[in-house]
């Protein structure tokens, strides 16, 4: 819907076709944005109909600020995982579906996965600390922290 927008203002029922939706459910979706700060309305009347026409533009200011408090909210919880990640030894039996273990889940179950029952071993997690290295800089340089 916010796609569809663009820079520009447009009716509900253009915003409809272009998102290829009902004029109702495109309405209804509009209503939350505009509920939530996220698309300004301005409404006229038709002359020939004397219905209320509605036309809406994205509120870019106030979607920036949203953009902005998510990149810090996921920031939070990548930070929160990598401390996980870095304070805790992990143990896996390789079966795909199955998941990792810290060394104290590990040495509750006796080094055996509780779900398939192979031998629990130790796991390098260097990628996924590496990983989410990567993305908290990459957020901190989008919020210019």
């Amino acid at each position: 819907m916010i796609r569809v927008l663009g820079e520009k203002e447009m009716s509900d029922e253009e915003i409809a076709r272009k998102a290829n939706l009902k004029e109702d459910v495109a309405r209804r979706a509009l209503y939350s944005l505009y509920q939530g700060l996220l698309v300004r309305m301005r409404r006229e009347r038709d002359e020939e109909t004397g219905r209320y026409k509605f036309f809406w533009s994205l509120n870019l200011d106030q979607v920036e600020a949203i953009v902005r408090d998510w990149k810090r909210k996921v920031l939070k919880k990548l930070e929160a995982m990598l401390e996980h990640e870095q304070n805790n030894q992990f143990f896996f039996c390789g079966t795909p579906g199955c998941r990792r273990y810290t060394f104290d889940e590990a040495y509750e179950y006796l080094f055996k996965c509780p779900r398939c029952g192979r031998p629990l071993e130790y796991y390098d997690n260097s990628k996924e600390i590496k990983a989410l290295k990567a993305k908290i800089k990459q957020i901190k340089a989008e919020l210019e922290l």
